[in-house]
């Protein structure tokens, strides 16, 4: 039992010292590099960009071209008032039309301006939603990598409570050899080293299991084959106010719902346009040819250009504009309201997000005023035992709470970097917070 865990812990420190360890800025690198719904995001602003140009909205003239050539054959009569007939079986006829055709509408109510300016801002809208989606990225990769952080560090509180139990163990198989201790004493001794075993293998799972995750999000997944490193940067200071006032001003969530109310500004306008007339310009070049052979004319033929105006109004269109118009005004009232609740949803969220900042803060004091150096008090504990003033289970009590303090330690410090991730996540200035 002892050799294998020993060889266990070996092996686990010689594989995590064999993985590339990536700092927090290289896991953000690749995560706005390769994360999926980033790249979606980034697809999509490049759509809306490619959509925003002059001839979507309508600038640019139209130009068209056709052509149709049709053969008949017929079995014609032909009977005129001059008492003359004209009558043919499988006549052949044959026609040929042709036309190149340019159309340009230069006035179309001002739709066209209100089009332009509203591809402009569904580009913006693309850019908005891009940036909300890099926030979340970036939110979960850093939540993962300070997990990483976190139970890295508790992992070395399990590795020593398990040196510790096997000593234990190992002093106890001495005593019992001579007598000194009872078989029910050694078996107590093996059950609690595979204990911290079992709790030993099972944190390195859940550790497994986080750089999974964290590889998803990097857009790496499967590739598990990296490690966290072991610098702990500083907390940012925090100041409420600042970060109230950046979330209401640069939230992205808030600045999506702003930019929807514009868009539908630009939309009511596009359908005000056709209150007006429209007039366009058009020129053409068109060629038909056709023969016959039966009828008036054996053969017809004629080409040439043909410029000209047109102008188009509809009076009425069965209020269908009306209707238009009005739906649209309850839509930017729905859109100015879903903008006032966001801004309340905000202040809720910032004022808890402060509240568990500053209950974390306040923990993480506490907690880390009582640092528990577990090297020296699982020492202590040893030669106490080997000493005989401490009776095993007395030393097993010690050592759980010895484990529960440094992971108290541990998780304070890692709630509180959490915490500062939360509040980060509303001021749309999040990177600022990462250190």
């Amino acid at each position: 039992m002892k050799k294998i865990i020993l060889l266990f812990i070996l092996f686990s420190g010689k594989l995590a010292f064999s993985q590339q360890v990536l700092s927090l800025e290289e896991v953000i690198k690749r995560t706005l590099e390769k994360n999926f719904d980033v790249l979606i995001q980034r697809n999509n602003l490049k759509i809306a960009d490619n959509t925003n140009n002059i001839g979507t909205a309508g600038y640019l003239p139209t130009i068209a071209i056709t052509a149709d050539q049709t053969w008949t054959t017929t079995n014609t009569r032909q009977e005129f008032y001059s008492g003359q007939v004209n009558e043919k079986t499988g006549a052949n006829n044959n026609s040929l039309n042709a036309s190149a055709r340019l159309n340009w509408t230069f006035f179309d109510g001002f739709a066209m301006f209100a089009r332009d300016k509203r591809l402009q801002l569904t580009e913006d809208l693309a850019t908005v939603n891009l940036t909300a989606q890099m926030e979340m990225s970036i939110y979960q990769a850093s939540v993962l990598y300070y997990s990483l952080q976190y139970y890295k560090r508790l992992q070395i509180v399990y590795e020593e409570a398990i040196q510790l139990s096997k000593e234990r163990f190992d002093l106890i198989a001495l005593r019992s050899k001579n007598g000194a201790a009872s078989d029910l004493e050694l078996l107590q001794a093996k059950l609690d080293l595979n204990t911290d075993s079992s709790n030993y293998l099972n944190h390195l799972n859940i550790i497994s299991k986080m750089k999974a995750d964290l590889a998803m999000v990097m857009g790496e997944a499967g590739e598990i084959s990296f490690d966290v490193d072991d610098n702990i940067p500083a907390l940012p200071a925090l100041d409420k106010s600042i970060i109230l006032e950046n979330a209401l001003s640069q939230n992205t969530s808030l600045l999506v719902q702003k930019s929807q109310i514009a868009i539908i500004d630009q939309q009511r306008k596009e359908i005000q346009s056709r209150y007006y007339p429209q007039l366009s310009f058009y020129a053409n070049y068109s060629a038909a040819v056709s023969q016959s052979e039966v009828g008036l004319l054996s053969s017809n033929r004629s080409i040439g250009p043909g410029i000209g105006f047109t102008l188009s109004w509809t009076i009425l269109d069965g209020l269908a504009n009306v209707t238009a118009v009005k739906n649209n005004r309850f839509q930017k009232e729905n859109a100015e309201f879903a903008v006032q609740k966001q801004e309340q949803t905000i202040k809720t969220e910032v004022d808890k997000a402060w509240q568990d900042y500053t209950y974390s803060e306040r923990m993480y004091r506490l907690e880390n005023s009582s640092v528990v150096n577990t090297t020296a008090m699982f020492e202590i504990a040893q030669k106490s035992f080997e000493n005989g003033s401490l009776t095993q289970f007395e030393l097993r009590e010690i050592q759980f709470s010895i484990i529960q303090a440094k992971n108290r330690q541990l998780s304070s410090e890692f709630n509180l970097r959490t915490a500062v991730l939360n509040v980060g996540l509303f001021t749309g200035d999040y990177k600022k917070l990462i250190p």
